[in-house]
């Protein structure tokens, strides 16, 4: 009997000792869990003032788009006081997104409406995904143009023919990340005039504090300089290449006005500073020295939004300088705009 009661004694601190570990799991899985859930309402909700702020998270949302992308770079030399505005071939894009909850998804296609302007196949590549929270924004663009137009100068003694202002060798890859907060997310919602799943029912405004990281590339086969002014310009600023890597921060202010609950207007703009490091080609390949110079992001929308109906226009846009040598510049900019009417269930 002793020996029997000591084998069920083992046996029953053995299935205890077995349950410890696994109770212990569960309650470590639990805690994860929980701490997914946390992050998650976090980053996507929160309790807003809802006697500013209403939601339509729960409502199945649809929309028809029509959007332009852009992008363009501007060469400037500081001595002749000479500029040059190249953009790529372009088109509109026509689309649906739908919306649910905190997930968003828009997928476009080209109408086939851009004139080629003489090039043989231009080709493009531009994806601008976006994720909003009420008070948080994540941006990431990935743009692959071949084939640009100069399409404004200055400072030439001669107007430019135009087979020099088709660039057909041009090429530019953008890749670029960003992230934007508001600091009054209680009042101020980002989701409503770029997401429509939330309605500003009152006018209310937020400063908005970030940071962005980006790669450019351009390259050509020859300067973008146009070859019948090529005289004009100091072979040392005749530019064939440019690499920049830039790092910023941005702080700045948003304001939504808002009339009777339906009618609004979004206007944001979105100061930084950058600083940008990399190498560019002329005669042969430098490095230029890293720089600071200033970055402007701008957020804008205006519209209406019911409780089913709402559209609207929307541009979001960003541009900024790096000085490659003390009297050569460049600009890059890049972004969207687009109208769009939608309905919610």
């Amino acid at each position: 009997m002793k020996i029997k009661l000591k084998l069920r004694i083992l046996i029953g601190l053995f299935m205890l000792g077995g349950l410890f570990p696994l109770r212990a799991q569960i309650l470590t899985s639990d805690s994860l869990s929980r701490k997914v859930e946390d992050i998650e309402n976090w980053f996507l909700y929160r309790n807003h003032d809802t006697s500013y702020i209403k939601s339509y998270a729960e409502k199945v949302a649809i929309k028809l788009i029509l959007i332009n992308k852009y992008n363009y770079f501007r060469i400037r030399d500081l001595s002749n006081d000479i500029k040059l505005h190249y953009r790529p071939v372009r088109d509109l894009s026509f689309g649906f997104g739908v919306s649910y909850k905190w997930f968003s998804i828009e997928l476009t296609t080209t109408l086939g409406l851009r004139n080629n302007a003489g090039f043989s196949d231009p080709k493009a590549f531009d994806f601008q995904g976006r994720i909003f929270s009420s008070r948080q924004y994540i941006s990431a663009t990935l743009q692959y143009y071949y084939g640009y137009k100069l399409t404004d100068y200055s400072g030439f003694d001669e107007p430019i023919p135009e087979s020099s202002k088709e660039r057909e060798d041009i090429r530019t890859i953008t890749f670029g990340l960003q992230y934007l907060y508001a600091l009054n997310y209680d009042n101020f919602s980002l989701k409503a005039p770029f997401v429509y799943n939330e309605v500003q029912r009152r006018s209310a405004g937020s400063f908005i504090g970030g940071a962005g990281f980006s790669l450019y590339s351009m390259d050509a086969d020859s300067s973008v300089i146009p070859e019948t002014q090529s005289d004009q310009f100091s072979s040392d600023l005749a530019l064939k290449d440019l690499n920049v890597i830039s790092v910023s921060a941005s702080f700045g202010y948003m304001y939504s006005f808002v009339y009777k609950e339906k009618f609004f207007l979004t206007l944001g703009l979105i100061p930084g500073l950058v600083l940008n490091f990399g190498d560019y080609l002329t005669e042969s390949r430098e490095p230029f020295n890293p720089n600071a110079s200033f970055r402007i992001n701008t957020m804008n929308s205006i519209g209406y939004n019911n409780n089913n109906f709402y559209g609207g226009f929307q541009l979001i846009g960003d541009i900024f300088d790096v000085r490659i040598e003390k009297k050569l510049r460049t600009t890059i900019g890049y972004g969207r705009m687009g109208f769009f009417v939608g309905y919610r269930f």
